[in-house]
């Protein structure tokens, strides 16, 4: 998931053979990370970044990470707009603007091992703090909002996930869940498309790479669709609890690869 970008360009993906495994394991993955998305508001990327930097490298396994992240986002955005805090989301963009480009930085010339010990370590203590029931007293203020979205935006640059410190800001609060999954679902489009400009500036991502994404987008949308119908049918218990076990899978998955 965190590795060094080797060599002077970036190795794209050839283009998609339909029937290749690597293919059919990427899009059964798509779906599973979509449904995720579609119930949780987040989570994809902690299933699809690790396949698919298995698969085609890092640097492209994230690029066409974030690409789906987006795609699976667009059909959710009109039946949750009306509940996103506009004023909120905004602060924790301009935060996430100034810190992607420092984690696309890190992502092609710091070592991986002590980047995803460190990431895991923070993760796993905002979970524990998390179920032991803590939440903010009050909303937020303007500067727990603004290093809330520079967190997320520098995780995003450096590993494709923006969503551990961006779902522990909100779950931290007392806003419903429907509420809590709108604002998740609408933060990522933006923030994704400025960690995809940021990989852009660095030639991360190429043609080949965004005609993968094409092919892949129908099964992640499926997903989201599916999550999204199942989202009504949950508890707010049980969407604070699959969020928690989502966290702490970031976290220990970290160390896995």
């Amino acid at each position: 998931m965190l590795a060094r970008r080797s060599g002077n360009a970036s190795v794209q993906p050839p283009m998609p053979d339909l029937l290749s495994a690597p293919f059919l394991i990427s899009a059964i993955v798509a779906c599973i990370a979509g449904m995720v998305r579609g119930f949780a508001g987040f989570g994809a990327a902690m299933l699809m970044t690790p396949v698919f930097s298995a698969l085609y490298g890092p640097a492209v396994g994230i690029a066409l990470c974030l690409l789906l992240e987006i795609a699976v986002a667009l059909p959710l955005i009109p039946a949750v707009v009306r509940l996103v805090d506009w004023r909120r989301i905004g602060l924790l963009l301009l935060g996430a603007a100034i810190a992607v480009p420092l984690g696309t930085h890190t992502l092609t010339g710091v070592e991986p091992e002590p980047m995803r010990w460190a990431i895991s370590a923070i993760i796993l203590s905002a979970v524990i703090l998390l179920a032991s029931g803590w939440r903010f007293s009050g909303r937020p203020n303007v500067a727990t909002t603004l290093l809330a979205g520079a967190s997320s935006g520098f995780l995003n640059g450096l590993s494709g996930m923006a969503g551990p410190p961006i779902a522990f800001y909100y779950l931290a609060g007392n806003d419903p869940a429907a509420r809590v999954r709108a604002n998740l679902t609408t933060y990522f489009v933006f923030v994704d498309l400025l960690a995809l400009a940021s990989f852009a500036s660095r030639d991360l991502i190429g043609w080949s790479t965004g005609v993968q994404g094409l092919f892949l987008a129908p099964a992640v949308m499926l997903g989201g669709v599916l999550g999204e119908r199942l989202f009504p049918l949950a508890s707010e218990s049980f969407y604070r609890r699959l969020a928690l076990v989502l966290l702490a899978g970031v976290a220990i998955g970290s160390l896995m690869l």
